[in-house]
Protein backbone atom coordinates (compact mmCIF):
# COMPACT_ATOMS: atom_id res chain seq x y z
CA UNK A 1 0.00 0.00 0.00
CA UNK A 2 0.98 3.25 -0.76
CA UNK A 3 0.22 6.56 1.73
CA UNK A 4 -2.98 7.24 0.46
CA UNK A 5 -3.92 3.74 0.66
CA UNK A 6 -2.85 3.31 4.16
CA UNK A 7 -4.79 6.86 5.25
CA UNK A 8 -7.89 5.20 2.97
CA UNK A 9 -7.74 2.37 5.43
CA UNK A 10 -7.87 4.20 8.30
CA UNK A 11 -10.05 5.95 7.50
CA UNK A 12 -12.39 2.98 6.87
CA UNK A 13 -12.12 1.89 10.29
CA UNK A 14 -15.29 3.38 12.21
CA UNK A 15 -16.16 0.04 14.80
CA UNK A 16 -17.19 0.99 18.38
CA UNK A 17 -14.56 2.87 20.55
CA UNK A 18 -12.58 0.40 22.32
CA UNK A 19 -12.86 0.95 26.51
CA UNK A 20 -10.73 4.17 27.90
CA UNK A 21 -9.02 1.33 30.64
CA UNK A 22 -7.91 -0.91 27.53
CA UNK A 23 -6.75 2.17 25.03
CA UNK A 24 -4.60 3.28 27.81
CA UNK A 25 -2.89 0.17 28.52
CA UNK A 26 -2.11 -0.37 25.15
CA UNK A 27 -0.50 3.65 25.53
CA UNK A 28 1.23 2.20 28.55
CA UNK A 29 2.73 -0.75 26.95
CA UNK A 30 3.78 0.65 23.30
CA UNK A 31 4.57 3.84 24.16
CA UNK A 32 5.42 4.59 28.07
CA UNK A 33 6.71 7.59 28.37
CA UNK A 34 3.61 9.30 27.32
CA UNK A 35 3.38 9.66 30.87
CA UNK A 36 6.25 12.08 31.08
CA UNK A 37 4.78 14.25 28.05
CA UNK A 38 3.15 17.34 29.44
CA UNK A 39 0.12 17.54 27.78
CA UNK A 40 -3.36 19.79 27.59
CA UNK A 41 -6.54 18.31 26.79
CA UNK A 42 -9.33 20.72 25.30
CA UNK A 43 -12.81 19.88 24.78
CA UNK A 44 -16.13 21.47 23.78
CA UNK A 45 -18.95 21.79 21.09
CA UNK A 46 -17.26 24.94 19.62
CA UNK A 47 -14.16 27.06 19.87
CA UNK A 48 -11.52 23.57 20.40
CA UNK A 49 -9.55 24.24 17.75
CA UNK A 50 -9.23 27.33 17.99
CA UNK A 51 -8.16 27.63 21.64
CA UNK A 52 -5.50 25.16 20.71
CA UNK A 53 -4.14 27.10 18.10
CA UNK A 54 -3.69 30.22 20.65
CA UNK A 55 -2.65 28.26 23.41
CA UNK A 56 -0.18 26.81 20.95
CA UNK A 57 1.04 30.24 19.32
CA UNK A 58 1.38 31.75 22.48
CA UNK A 59 3.49 28.81 23.48
CA UNK A 60 5.36 28.64 20.82
CA UNK A 61 6.35 32.74 20.92
CA UNK A 62 7.82 31.70 24.63
CA UNK A 63 10.57 29.34 22.73
CA UNK A 64 8.38 26.28 23.12
CA UNK A 65 8.30 22.93 21.02
CA UNK A 66 4.29 22.56 20.61
CA UNK A 67 2.97 19.44 19.52
CA UNK A 68 -1.35 19.95 18.40
CA UNK A 69 -3.32 17.38 17.45
CA UNK A 70 -7.02 18.19 16.26
CA UNK A 71 -9.69 16.95 13.73
CA UNK A 72 -10.99 16.86 11.61
CA UNK A 73 -8.50 17.85 8.96
CA UNK A 74 -10.36 20.30 5.67
CA UNK A 75 -7.72 19.31 3.13
CA UNK A 76 -5.09 16.61 3.86
CA UNK A 77 -4.77 13.70 6.84
CA UNK A 78 -1.54 15.34 8.24
CA UNK A 79 -2.97 18.48 9.14
CA UNK A 80 -3.99 16.25 12.75
CA UNK A 81 -0.62 16.29 13.83
CA UNK A 82 1.43 19.30 13.84
CA UNK A 83 4.42 20.75 15.56
CA UNK A 84 4.86 24.59 15.39
CA UNK A 85 2.61 24.92 12.94
CA UNK A 86 4.33 21.89 10.51
CA UNK A 87 2.22 19.13 9.68
CA UNK A 88 3.43 15.70 9.83
CA UNK A 89 5.53 14.99 6.86
CA UNK A 90 4.47 12.49 4.74
CA UNK A 91 7.39 10.51 5.26
CA UNK A 92 6.98 10.35 9.19
CA UNK A 93 3.37 9.57 8.86
CA UNK A 94 4.06 6.13 6.87
CA UNK A 95 6.87 5.45 8.63
CA UNK A 96 5.03 5.72 11.94
CA UNK A 97 2.28 4.18 10.59
CA UNK A 98 4.38 1.20 9.36
CA UNK A 99 5.65 0.43 12.72
CA UNK A 100 2.29 0.36 14.61
CA UNK A 101 0.26 -0.93 12.35
CA UNK A 102 0.13 -4.59 13.36
CA UNK A 103 -0.83 -2.94 16.72
CA UNK A 104 -3.82 -1.05 15.14
CA UNK A 105 -5.17 -4.38 13.69
CA UNK A 106 -4.47 -6.51 16.91
CA UNK A 107 -7.10 -4.24 19.07
CA UNK A 108 -8.93 -3.41 16.31
CA UNK A 109 -8.78 0.32 16.55
CA UNK A 110 -11.15 3.18 14.91
CA UNK A 111 -9.20 5.51 12.72
CA UNK A 112 -9.43 8.67 15.75
CA UNK A 113 -7.76 6.44 18.01
CA UNK A 114 -5.00 5.53 15.56
CA UNK A 115 -4.40 8.90 15.02
CA UNK A 116 -3.96 9.88 18.42
CA UNK A 117 -1.61 6.92 18.71
CA UNK A 118 0.31 8.53 15.61
CA UNK A 119 0.28 11.87 17.07
CA UNK A 120 2.02 10.68 20.82
CA UNK A 121 4.03 8.76 18.78
CA UNK A 122 5.58 11.65 17.06
CA UNK A 123 5.21 13.82 19.68
CA UNK A 124 7.38 11.36 21.76
CA UNK A 125 10.27 11.16 19.20
CA UNK A 126 10.46 14.86 18.34
CA UNK A 127 10.88 15.80 22.12
CA UNK A 128 8.02 18.33 21.93
CA UNK A 129 7.78 20.65 25.26
CA UNK A 130 3.99 20.81 24.87
CA UNK A 131 1.21 18.37 23.39
CA UNK A 132 -2.02 19.91 22.82
CA UNK A 133 -4.86 17.41 23.00
CA UNK A 134 -8.18 18.27 20.88
CA UNK A 135 -10.94 15.87 22.25
CA UNK A 136 -12.81 14.21 19.18
CA UNK A 137 -16.28 14.02 20.17
CA UNK A 138 -17.54 14.59 24.09
CA UNK A 139 -15.37 13.89 26.81
CA UNK A 140 -15.97 11.54 29.10
CA UNK A 141 -15.73 8.33 26.89
CA UNK A 142 -13.16 10.26 23.86
CA UNK A 143 -10.20 8.60 23.77
CA UNK A 144 -8.09 11.36 24.30
CA UNK A 145 -9.62 11.20 28.45
CA UNK A 146 -7.41 7.36 28.82
CA UNK A 147 -4.45 9.57 28.86
CA UNK A 148 -2.94 12.36 32.14
CA UNK A 149 -3.43 16.18 31.67
CA UNK A 150 -1.52 18.75 33.21
CA UNK A 151 -4.63 20.79 32.80
CA UNK A 152 -7.92 19.83 30.97
CA UNK A 153 -9.88 22.84 29.18
CA UNK A 154 -13.86 23.20 28.59
CA UNK A 155 -14.46 25.63 26.05
CA UNK A 156 -18.10 25.55 26.24
CA UNK A 157 -21.38 23.71 25.91
CA UNK A 158 -23.71 23.37 23.00
CA UNK A 159 -26.71 20.84 21.50
CA UNK A 160 -24.63 19.00 19.00
CA UNK A 161 -24.21 14.93 18.59
CA UNK A 162 -27.60 15.04 20.75
CA UNK A 163 -28.01 11.21 19.48
CA UNK A 164 -24.50 10.15 21.52
CA UNK A 165 -24.32 12.96 24.14
CA UNK A 166 -27.94 13.45 25.35
CA UNK A 167 -30.40 16.15 23.87
CA UNK A 168 -30.57 18.67 26.68
CA UNK A 169 -27.43 21.38 27.43
CA UNK A 170 -27.45 19.68 31.07
CA UNK A 171 -26.56 15.87 29.88
CA UNK A 172 -24.14 17.08 27.40
CA UNK A 173 -22.10 19.11 29.87
CA UNK A 174 -22.40 15.92 32.03
CA UNK A 175 -20.26 14.23 28.80
CA UNK A 176 -17.86 16.97 28.52
CA UNK A 177 -17.24 17.88 32.20
CA UNK A 178 -16.27 14.08 32.35
CA UNK A 179 -13.17 15.14 30.96
CA UNK A 180 -12.13 16.78 34.49
CA UNK A 181 -9.69 14.37 36.70
CA UNK A 182 -9.58 14.44 40.47
CA UNK A 183 -6.53 16.84 41.48
CA UNK A 184 -6.23 18.25 37.80
CA UNK A 185 -6.41 21.91 36.99
CA UNK A 186 -9.29 22.40 35.15
CA UNK A 187 -10.77 26.10 33.05
CA UNK A 188 -13.84 26.36 31.63
CA UNK A 189 -15.40 28.79 29.05
CA UNK A 190 -19.09 28.34 29.55
CA UNK A 191 -21.09 30.96 31.33
CA UNK A 192 -24.73 29.37 30.36
CA UNK A 193 -26.01 28.90 34.41
CA UNK A 194 -27.87 24.90 33.29
CA UNK A 195 -24.50 24.03 31.95
CA UNK A 196 -22.60 25.33 34.66
CA UNK A 197 -24.40 24.02 37.67
CA UNK A 198 -23.56 20.88 36.04
CA UNK A 199 -20.10 21.39 35.70
CA UNK A 200 -19.94 22.82 39.23
CA UNK A 201 -21.18 19.37 40.86
CA UNK A 202 -18.73 17.50 38.67
CA UNK A 203 -15.91 19.53 40.19
CA UNK A 204 -16.98 19.18 43.90
CA UNK A 205 -17.13 15.27 43.60
CA UNK A 206 -14.11 15.15 42.14
CA UNK A 207 -12.13 17.96 44.40
CA UNK A 208 -10.76 19.41 41.24
CA UNK A 209 -8.77 22.71 41.10
CA UNK A 210 -10.99 25.07 38.62
CA UNK A 211 -11.47 28.27 37.30
CA UNK A 212 -13.74 30.22 34.63
CA UNK A 213 -12.44 32.17 32.02
CA UNK A 214 -14.30 36.18 31.97
CA UNK A 215 -13.56 38.19 29.02
CA UNK A 216 -11.74 41.21 29.88
CA UNK A 217 -12.65 45.60 29.46
CA UNK A 218 -12.48 45.47 26.00
CA UNK A 219 -13.75 48.39 23.63
CA UNK A 220 -15.11 48.23 19.84
CA UNK A 221 -12.72 50.40 17.56
CA UNK A 222 -13.58 49.70 13.33
CA UNK A 223 -13.94 46.61 13.06
CA UNK A 224 -10.69 45.55 15.89
CA UNK A 225 -11.26 45.46 19.82
CA UNK A 226 -9.22 46.86 22.21
CA UNK A 227 -8.70 44.65 24.99
CA UNK A 228 -6.91 46.14 28.44
CA UNK A 229 -3.85 43.98 29.77
CA UNK A 230 -1.73 44.56 32.53
CA UNK A 231 1.01 45.94 30.16
CA UNK A 232 -0.98 48.08 27.81
CA UNK A 233 -4.09 47.89 25.15
CA UNK A 234 -3.96 44.71 23.02
CA UNK A 235 -5.02 44.89 19.10
CA UNK A 236 -7.34 41.82 18.22
CA UNK A 237 -7.57 42.00 14.86
CA UNK A 238 -10.03 38.50 14.86
CA UNK A 239 -13.36 38.05 14.77
CA UNK A 240 -15.70 38.68 17.75
CA UNK A 241 -15.86 34.92 18.97
CA UNK A 242 -12.09 34.65 18.64
CA UNK A 243 -11.93 36.91 21.59
CA UNK A 244 -13.47 34.41 24.06
CA UNK A 245 -11.36 31.39 22.25
CA UNK A 246 -7.79 33.74 22.80
CA UNK A 247 -9.04 35.04 26.39
CA UNK A 248 -9.81 30.74 27.31
CA UNK A 249 -6.21 30.48 25.99
CA UNK A 250 -4.70 32.75 27.77
CA UNK A 251 -5.90 32.14 30.97
CA UNK A 252 -5.05 28.64 30.79
CA UNK A 253 -1.83 29.26 30.15
CA UNK A 254 -1.65 31.47 33.40
CA UNK A 255 -3.25 29.28 35.56
CA UNK A 256 -0.37 26.61 34.69
CA UNK A 257 2.11 29.10 35.86
CA UNK A 258 2.80 31.52 32.78
CA UNK A 259 3.48 35.14 32.75
CA UNK A 260 2.43 36.61 29.28
CA UNK A 261 3.70 40.10 28.42
CA UNK A 262 2.14 41.87 26.14
CA UNK A 263 4.51 41.34 22.92
CA UNK A 264 3.83 37.33 23.47
CA UNK A 265 0.40 38.17 23.26
CA UNK A 266 0.37 40.98 20.60
CA UNK A 267 2.68 38.83 18.50
CA UNK A 268 0.22 35.96 18.53
CA UNK A 269 -2.78 37.70 17.83
CA UNK A 270 -0.77 39.19 14.52
CA UNK A 271 0.45 35.71 13.56
CA UNK A 272 -3.32 33.98 14.04
CA UNK A 273 -4.59 31.94 11.38
CA UNK A 274 -6.68 28.65 11.47
CA UNK A 275 -7.10 27.31 8.47
CA UNK A 276 -11.24 27.19 7.38
CA UNK A 277 -12.13 29.67 10.28
CA UNK A 278 -13.20 33.21 8.90
CA UNK A 279 -10.87 32.53 6.48
CA UNK A 280 -10.41 35.04 3.79
CA UNK A 281 -9.47 33.46 0.00
CA UNK A 282 -9.78 36.27 -2.46
CA UNK A 283 -10.21 39.63 -1.63
CA UNK A 284 -11.75 40.52 -4.81
CA UNK A 285 -14.11 40.00 -4.86
CA UNK A 286 -14.36 38.88 -1.57
CA UNK A 287 -14.50 35.22 -0.59
CA UNK A 288 -14.40 34.09 3.05
CA UNK A 289 -15.15 30.22 4.63
CA UNK A 290 -15.65 29.38 8.00
CA UNK A 291 -16.14 25.97 9.02
CA UNK A 292 -19.22 27.18 11.16
CA UNK A 293 -21.24 23.65 11.67
CA UNK A 294 -23.68 23.90 14.43
CA UNK A 295 -26.43 26.44 15.70
CA UNK A 296 -24.30 27.84 18.01
CA UNK A 297 -21.20 28.15 15.77
CA UNK A 298 -23.39 29.81 13.24
CA UNK A 299 -24.47 32.38 15.99
CA UNK A 300 -21.47 33.11 16.63
CA UNK A 301 -20.55 33.67 12.67
CA UNK A 302 -23.56 36.03 11.85
CA UNK A 303 -22.42 37.79 15.11
CA UNK A 304 -19.23 38.99 13.54
CA UNK A 305 -20.52 39.53 10.13
CA UNK A 306 -23.36 41.79 11.03
CA UNK A 307 -22.94 43.97 7.75
CA UNK A 308 -22.16 41.24 5.39
CA UNK A 309 -24.17 41.72 1.63
CA UNK A 310 -23.34 38.94 -0.74
CA UNK A 311 -23.83 35.57 -1.59
CA UNK A 312 -23.99 32.39 1.14
CA UNK A 313 -23.09 28.96 0.06
CA UNK A 314 -24.39 26.71 2.49
CA UNK A 315 -23.73 22.87 3.06
CA UNK A 316 -24.67 21.03 6.70
CA UNK A 317 -24.32 17.36 7.71
CA UNK A 318 -27.57 15.24 8.14
CA UNK A 319 -27.15 15.55 12.09
CA UNK A 320 -27.01 19.15 12.68
CA UNK A 321 -29.99 21.75 13.03
CA UNK A 322 -29.90 22.67 9.27
CA UNK A 323 -33.41 24.89 9.86
CA UNK A 324 -32.64 26.57 12.80
CA UNK A 325 -28.95 27.64 11.44
CA UNK A 326 -30.41 28.96 8.07
CA UNK A 327 -33.08 30.68 10.07
CA UNK A 328 -29.95 32.31 11.68
CA UNK A 329 -28.19 33.24 8.10
CA UNK A 330 -31.28 34.54 6.43
CA UNK A 331 -31.05 37.81 9.15
CA UNK A 332 -27.64 38.23 6.68
CA UNK A 333 -28.31 40.27 3.19
CA UNK A 334 -27.45 37.71 1.14
CA UNK A 335 -29.08 35.17 -1.55
CA UNK A 336 -28.33 31.57 0.94
CA UNK A 337 -27.69 28.70 -1.87
CA UNK A 338 -27.41 25.26 -0.34
CA UNK A 339 -24.73 22.84 -1.99
CA UNK A 340 -24.58 19.46 -2.15
CA UNK A 341 -20.87 17.82 -2.06
CA UNK A 342 -20.06 14.47 -2.01
CA UNK A 343 -20.58 12.85 1.65
CA UNK A 344 -23.04 10.21 2.51
CA UNK A 345 -23.41 12.27 6.13
CA UNK A 346 -24.81 14.76 3.97
CA UNK A 347 -28.50 16.60 5.26
CA UNK A 348 -30.87 16.17 2.45
CA UNK A 349 -30.78 19.94 1.36
CA UNK A 350 -33.78 19.23 -1.00
CA UNK A 351 -36.19 19.83 1.86
CA UNK A 352 -34.67 23.01 3.05
CA UNK A 353 -36.92 25.35 0.16
CA UNK A 354 -33.68 27.10 -1.11
CA UNK A 355 -31.93 26.74 -4.40
CA UNK A 356 -29.54 23.90 -4.60
CA UNK A 357 -26.65 23.47 -6.83
CA UNK A 358 -23.61 20.73 -7.47
CA UNK A 359 -20.12 21.92 -6.31
CA UNK A 360 -19.15 22.47 -9.73
CA UNK A 361 -22.31 24.91 -10.48
CA UNK A 362 -20.65 26.70 -7.54
CA UNK A 363 -17.47 26.76 -8.59
CA UNK A 364 -18.51 28.18 -11.90
CA UNK A 365 -20.35 31.24 -9.99
CA UNK A 366 -17.39 31.78 -7.85
CA UNK A 367 -15.26 32.05 -10.60
CA UNK A 368 -17.56 34.49 -12.36
CA UNK A 369 -19.60 36.40 -9.70
CA UNK A 370 -18.77 39.73 -9.06
CA UNK A 371 -20.19 39.50 -5.65
CA UNK A 372 -19.09 38.74 -2.61
CA UNK A 373 -19.42 35.13 -1.17
CA UNK A 374 -19.23 33.44 1.95
CA UNK A 375 -19.17 29.69 2.52
CA UNK A 376 -20.12 28.09 5.79
CA UNK A 377 -22.40 25.09 7.19
CA UNK A 378 -19.40 22.19 7.19
CA UNK A 379 -15.88 21.77 7.92
CA UNK A 380 -16.25 19.01 5.43
CA UNK A 381 -17.88 21.09 3.00
CA UNK A 382 -15.39 24.18 3.53
CA UNK A 383 -12.44 21.27 3.42
CA UNK A 384 -13.82 20.51 -0.79
CA UNK A 385 -13.76 24.06 -1.39
CA UNK A 386 -10.26 24.93 -0.24
CA UNK A 387 -8.87 21.75 -2.20
CA UNK A 388 -11.01 23.18 -4.78
CA UNK A 389 -9.86 26.91 -4.68
CA UNK A 390 -5.87 25.82 -3.70
CA UNK A 391 -6.50 23.32 -7.31
CA UNK A 392 -7.02 26.47 -9.63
Amino acid sequence: MNLQEKISWMESKKSKNMDLVDYREIMDRYLPYHKKLKKIQVAGTNGKGSTCRWMALMLEELGYQVGVFTSPHLIVHNERIQINETMISDSDLERLFDQYQNVFIEHQMTMFEMDLFLAIAYFLEKRVDYAIIEVGLGGRLDATTALDYDVTVLTNVGLEHTEILGDTIEKIAQEKSGIFKPGVLAVCGEDKPQAQQVIEQNVRAKRIPFYYSYLPEYKKVGKKYWIDSMDGILVFDQPFYQMKNFILACDTLYHLGFRLRYNTLQNAIDHFVFLGRCMILRKRPLLVVDGAHNLDGINALVTSIKTWQGDIYFSVLKEKDAKHMLDVLTSLQGQIHLVNFSSDRLYPLETLGFEVLSMEEMEKRLQMTHQRALVCGSLYFVGEVLKWFNSK
